[in-house]
């Protein structure tokens, strides 16, 4: 029996827990090592889950389902405000100080994952956007780079079903999955893309560990966040060691921080203020006079795109 794989795509998709092969049986799908079974959400969406099959418990299941609920408020915003057929990207975006135009609901974010891009060759690659939250980087892939497919992965379900009731691309997939338990088969991926989320995971070192098992010997991490310097620092020393070769490290915290004061109204207008946001979401924001912010002016975190490449002679 083959890897389950996407029709467009030579991504794979396996057990998140042992990494082997699964079956599809009755709508739903059979690891054929460890007999775990995965539910389809809506529109056929595979749900890969962890803490589904009760693997995890504690204070990592709390963060993890903390997440969940923030960014499930965060769609309901949307909805409320009439905003969610518009917003289509989770990001703080790029802007110049060049270029003061009022900024419209996502040109500042697609700028950001255009810097993010910068001097790659994608056409024909299969690519993985790992946190790919409501779908704007998958659809501006499929869109203007020419690749072969996207799969895109997060952690929240209602993320997903708004990128799976949205998209118009057929090469364009999506999962519900753990970025610390990534269902995807080893060695598949030609470029690997997270953006703005890993501070979020509990354990990012088995995020690192997860994302150079699926890459292809050769294939390129695109790493964009904002960090406290000390993490940044150890999260390169780790990704080092794991056999990864540093391309580029770019430090856009101060046009991160333009980007967000440009598009202060914006969000105000489609979550309201402060004092009517949900309050995790409005921290995690990175809008003006919030602790993130100031701690970013500060030079406490940096905003910085990297770029890793997972040497030829690696192989998992």
């Amino acid at each position: 029996m083959h890897m389950l794989r996407w029709p467009a795509t030579g991504i794979s998709l396996v057990c998140p827990f042992c990494k082997s092969k699964l079956n599809t049986s009755d709508q739903v799908l059979v690891c054929g090592e460890c007999a775990v079974s995965y539910l389809f959400g809506d529109g056929g969406v595979p749900f890969m889950l962890a803490d589904l099959q009760g693997q995890e418990s504690g204070e990592t299941a709390v963060l993890k389902k903390d997440i969940m609920k923030m960014f499930t408020n965060y769609n309901r915003s949307l909805d409320e405000s009439g905003f969610s057929r518009f917003s289509t990207f989770i990001n703080w975006g790029f802007a110049s100080e060049f270029n003061q135009a009022p900024a419209s609901v996502n040109r500042n974010s697609i700028r950001l994952l255009q810097e993010c891009l910068d001097g790659l060759y994608l056409e024909d690659k299969n690519i993985l956007e790992v946190a790919c939250g409501r779908g704007g980087g998958v659809r501006e892939l499929c869109r203007s780079y020419g690749v072969r497919s996207v799969v895109g992965l997060d952690l929240t379900e209602a993320n997903i079903a708004f990128c799976q009731l949205t998209n118009r691309f057929p090469n364009a997939y999506f999962c519900v999955g753990d970025a610390e338990r990534l269902p995807i088969g080893s060695s598949c991926c030609d470029f690997v893309l997270n953006m703005e989320a890993s501070d979020l995971y509990p354990s990012i070192k088995s995020f690192y560990d997860e994302v150079f098992r699926v890459l292809k010997p050769g294939g390129t991490f695109v790493y964009a966040d904002d960090l406290p310097t000390w993490k940044f620092d150890n999260g390169e020393r780790y990704l080092l060691e794991l056999g990864f070769e540093l391309l580029i490290s770019r430090d856009i915290t101060g046009e991160v921080l333009l980007s967000s004061d440009q598009v202060l109204k914006n969000r105000i207008a489609a979550f309201g203020s402060e004092g009517q946001m949900d309050t995790a979401i409005w921290k995690t924001m990175g809008v003006p006079g919030t602790s993130l912010y100031d701690e970013m002016k500060s030079g406490e975190r940096q905003y910085k795109i990297m770029h890793f490449r997972k040497q030829p002679h690696h192989n998992v």
